[in-house]
C-alpha cells in the first residue's frame, strides 16, 4: 500500500523506504511494527510534500533509450510484483501523475468534449513565431498569439487533411478522461499572412548552421504541410504546459532530482495501465520522448507534474502518413519472427500481412474488423518496461476505467477531431468502441471481478461484478462470503463464519457494533464460476459510530 509522510514527516518516510527496499515492495508492512490500517485510510491523494524546485532539465538520449528498451531489460525488479503506488483499497490515488476521473467522477460526453481545455484555442490575428521545427516531413512552429499565450503548432501532411491533427485531439480527450495529464489541444486555422517572426528568432536548416529566421524559411516549411484551397492551413495548436519543462519520462526507475518520485516507474499502476490504453489507441510510439515533466507550484512548494504528449501518431495515423500495417503487431526488432522466417525458408507469413484494412485520407489506416482484435497481442514499436510489468490486476484496473468511457463519450471525442469525413468518423468511433469492448473481454474476467463493495450498518454486504455488468461474463450461480473479526494491530483474524447468496447481496446480522472494530470479508464466486472468480477478494471494514467504512481491498497478492 502507498506509504505516507503526513504523520511523522521525513523520519517516517525514510523508514518506509528502508522497509520497502528490504521487503521488495512498499505495499508490505511489518505487522509487529505498525498497524495494517490508519485513520486516514484509504488515501486518495498521494503525498508529494517535498520541494522539487531543484529538479533540472534532463535531455534523454532517444537513441540510447530506444536501444536499451529493445535489447536491455530495464525494470526487471518489477516482474510479478504488485504495483507499489496503490492505496489500501487497490486504487491509484490522485498525484502529479494521475487524476481519477472515469469510473470515479460522473463524467458526461460534454465533459469529454471539453477535456483539459481551459481556453477556446489561440486567438485569431497576429501569431508571432518564436521557434520552428525543421526535422521530419511536416513542419512545426512555436508561436505567441495576440494575447501572448504560447502555442505549439503542427500540421497535417500533404494529402491527409485531418489525419494527424484530428487524431491528436481525439486521443488527447480520451486520455484526459482516463485520468492522465495531457496538453490542451485545439483544431485551429492558420493564415500565412498572420505570421510574423519575432526579433532574434533563429533557424537551423537541415545540415546547416543556425542563423536568423527569414520569411523564406516560413514559406519553405509551409510547403511541406497540407494546404486548404483558400491558402490557409488546418493546424493543431497545443498550449504550452504550465510550469518549467525538465524533460521526458523514463518508464523505469525514478527521477533522482525529484524527492517525491519514490516508486519505480515500472511499478506505478497508472503507467502499467497506460499500456492497455496505448493498445486501445494504437499508440505505438509510447516512449520517453512523448512525455514531458514540468515543475509547477502546488500548496506553497514545487512538485513535478508528469504529462503524456504528442498523440498525432496514434489510431490510424502515423503522423506523416497512414499507420504502417505492421505497427501494433510487433516490435521494431523481433528475433523470433526472423528465426521463424529462416526456418520456414521464407514461407512463414507474418500475421499482420493477412489483416484487411480500412483506409481513409482523413483517419489513416486501421484494421477493418476490430471485433476480433486482441489487446494481449498488441505491441508498441519498442518494448515499454511499465507495459511489460503489468499484471492481471493492473489490466483489470485499466479495463474498469475503459468500461466507464461510454459509447457516447467515444463519439463525442471523435467529433472533436473535426475530420470532415462522415464515413471515416463513423468507422473510427466504431473501431474505438470495438477495441474498448475487446479490452473488457480480455481483462475484466481475468481476476475476481467484484467491485464497489459496501457494508450497511445492519450488516448487509453488497457489491457488483464488473465482468457481468459489462456483458463479458456470465453471472455465477452463487457467491460466498467468509467473515471474521480482524485485529488491526497484529493482522490476525478470528474464527470465520460463512454465508452464501445467489445474488450480489449477502446479509450478516451478527456483526459487532463497537466503534473502532475491524472485520475481514473474503468474497468469491461459487462452484462452476471461472477459476479467477473463485479466488477470494479480501476486503476490510472499520466500524464507526453508526456505519461500516471500507478501508482495505486486495485482489491479488
Amino acid at each position: 500500500m502507498l506509504s505516507r509522510t503526513g504523520r511523522t514527516g521525513l523520519a517516517r518516510l525514510s523508514i518506509a523506504l528502508l522497509l520497502a527496499a528490504s521487503a521488495g515492495a512498499l505495499s508490505e508492512r511489518p505487522r509487529a511494527a505498525e498497524p495494517r490500517f490508519y485513520e486516514d485510510d484509504p488515501l486518495w491523494l498521494e503525498p508529494e510534500t517535498q520541494d522539487a524546485s531543484g529538479a533540472a532539465p534532463v535531455e534523454i538520449d532517444l537513441l540510447y533509450d530506444l536501444s536499451y528498451n529493445l535489447f536491455g531489460r530495464p525494470g526487471d525488479a518489477g516482474v510479478g510484483t504488485r504495483a507499489q503506488n496503490v492505496n489500501t483499497v487497490d486504487e491509484v490515488p490522485d498525484s502529479g501523475w494521475f487524476t481519477n476521473r472515469a469510473g470515479r467522477l460522473p463524467l458526461t460526453a460534454a465533459d469529454v468534449t471539453r477535456g483539459p481545455d481551459a481556453t477556446g484555442g489561440p486567438l485569431q490575428g497576429t501569431w508571432t513565431v518564436t521557434a520552428a521545427k525543421t526535422d521530419g516531413i511536416t513542419p512545426g512552429f512555436t508561436v505567441k498569439d495576440s494575447s501572448g499565450t504560447r502555442w505549439f503548432i503542427k500540421f497535417d501532411p500533404p494529402g491527409y487533411r485531418g489525419m494527424a491533427t484530428g487524431t491528436e485531439v481525439v486521443v488527447t480527450k480520451l486520455m484526459w478522461a482516463l485520468g492522465y495529464y495531457v496538453p490542451e489541444n485545439h483544431i485551429a486555422r492558420l493564415v500565412p499572412t498572420d505570421l510574423v517572426i519575432a526579433p532574434g528568432t533563429t533557424f537551423t536548416p537541415p545540415g546547416g548552421d543556425r542563423r536568423p529566421m527569414t520569411s523564406g524559411d516560413v514559406v519553405a516549411l509551409l510547403a511541406k504541410a497540407d494546404r486548404d484551397p483558400d491558402g490557409s492551413y488546418r493546424v493543431i495548436a497545443s498550449r504550452a504546459l504550465d510550469g518549467r519543462p525538465i524533460g521526458g519520462i523514463r518508464f523505469y526507475g525514478t527521477r533522482p532530482d525529484d524527492p517525491n518520485d519514490l516508486v519505480p516507474h515500472e511499478m506505478r499502476r497508472e503507467l502499467r495501465g497506460y499500456g492497455t490504453f496505448a493498445a486501445w489507441f494504437n499508440h505505438v510510439d509510447a516512449k520517453a520522448g512523448n512525455a514531458l515533466d514540468t515543475v509547477v507550484e502546488q500548496e506553497g512548494h514545487s512538485i513535478v507534474r508528469h504529462h503524456l504528449i504528442d498523440f498525432g501518431s496514434t489510431l490510424g495515423s502515423g503522423a506523416v502518413a497512414p499507420r504502417q500495417e505492421w505497427e501494433g503487431y510487433e516490435y521494431m526488432v523481433q528475433p523470433k519472427d526472423v528465426l521463424k522466417g529462416i526456418a520456414a525458408f521464407g514461407f512463414y507469413i507474418l500475421p499482420w500481412r493477412t489483416v484487411p484494412y480500412y483506409e481513409s485520407p482523413a483517419i489513416g489506416r486501421l484494421p477493418r474488423d476490430n471485433t476480433r482484435w486482441d489487446p494481449e497481442r498488441w505491441r508498441p514499436r519498442v518494448p515499454n518496461p511499465a507495459f511489460i510489468r503489468a499484471r492481471a490486476d493492473d489490466k483489470f484496473w485499466a479495463a474498469t476505467k475503459a468500461a466507464a468511457i461510454t459509447d457516447d463519450m467515444v463519439r463525442a471525442a471523435v467529433a472533436t477531431g473535426q475530420f470532415g469525413a462522415a464515413e471515416a468518423e463513423a468507422f473510427l468511433a466504431r473501431a474505438l468502441i470495438d477495441r474498448r469492448d475487446a479490452i473488457l473481454r480480455a481483462y475484466l474476467p481475468g481476476v475476481n471481478p467484484v467491485v464497489d463493495v459496501a457494508l450497511s450498518a445492519d450488516g448487509t454486504l453488497t457489491f457488483r461484478n464488473a465482468a457481468v455488468d459489462a456483458h463479458v461474463g456470465q453471472a455465477p450461480a452463487s457467491y460466498r462470503a467468509r467473515w471474521a473479526a480482524f485485529d488491526n494491530a497484529t493482522g490476525t483474524t478470528g474464527p470465520f463464519t460463512e454465508a452464501t447468496s445467489s445474488g450480489t447481496t449477502i446479509a450478516n446480522a451478527d456483526l459487532p457494533r463497537e466503534p473502532g472494530t475491524y472485520i475481514q470479508v473474503e468474497i468469491s464466486a461459487g462452484e462452476g464460476a471461472p477459476a479467477p472468480w473463485r479466488t477470494p477478494l479480501v476486503v476490510h471494514f472499520k466500524r464507526t459510530a453508526d456505519a461500516w467504512t471500507l478501508v482495505g481491498l486486495q485482489r491479488l497478492e
